[in-house]
């Protein structure tokens, strides 16, 4: 095989930038987005400001990068859950467990996300710009073909199966962000989101009222 290592330019390029990432994701974790510098991320990663601008047209600019290429790494995950070679339940459970470790990985994006989206806690769509709505969008419709391909095998009611994926994602980011905000107070895991998806809340069979 050949020779794949990048070239020594390159690999001190990526590295400053990965420096600057993780700075700035760091300031604006403890300090909020707008409560942050590019001066005091130039001075915590040191660098000079100017350098800064050399990677990033602003402080904008580092925000987004952080956000899209965490909202990637989710995507990737889900994705390879809702495509395996699976029955239609395991895929679901799978993709709730990716879900979950993606979340609990990437926990400072996530809150800097929330905390500068307000309203994305009840309606997750807001605030996306138009890659990340895309691949939510991309999500939503794998997630609603496994639910549908469920319904034809009589696993599921029939139900409308892209509700049906709004209803699904929507109570684990629910239980997620619940976790983030209180973590010793309500422990769960993919279990409880199948089960609460599957089974709903009513204990009298029939029940439509």
């Amino acid at each position: 095989m050949g020779n794949t290592r990048r070239p020594r330019k390159e690999r001190e390029y990526q590295q400053r930038r990965s420096d600057i990432l993780r700075t700035a994701l760091t300031l604006f974790s403890e300090k909020g987005f707008h409560g942050t510098s590019m001066q005091e991320i130039a001075e915590k990663s040191e660098f000079a400001v100017g350098t800064l601008y050399n990677f990033f047209a602003n402080k904008d600019e580092i925000y987004q990068t952080l956000i899209t290429e965490t909202a990637g790494r989710f995507h990737s995950s889900l994705m390879k859950a809702l495509q395996a070679r699976t029955g239609e339940l395991n895929r679901l459970k799978a993709c709730v467990e990716a879900k979950i470790r993606v979340f609990l990985e990437n926990l400072d994006y996530v809150r800097i996300y929330f905390a500068e989206t307000q309203g994305a806690t009840f309606h997750i769509k807001t605030g996306l710009d138009t890659e990340i709505r895309t691949r939510y969008e991309d999500y939503l419709q794998k997630l609603a073909g496994v639910l549908q391909s469920g319904i034809r095998r009589k696993i599921f009611r029939g139900q409308n199966p892209y509700l049906l994926a709004l209803a699904f994602d929507s109570i684990s980011t629910a239980f997620l962000v619940e976790h983030m905000e209180n973590p010793d107070r309500h422990p769960f895991d993919a279990y409880t989101v199948m089960d609460i998806f599957l089974n709903g809340v009513s204990a009298v069979k029939g029940n439509k009222t």
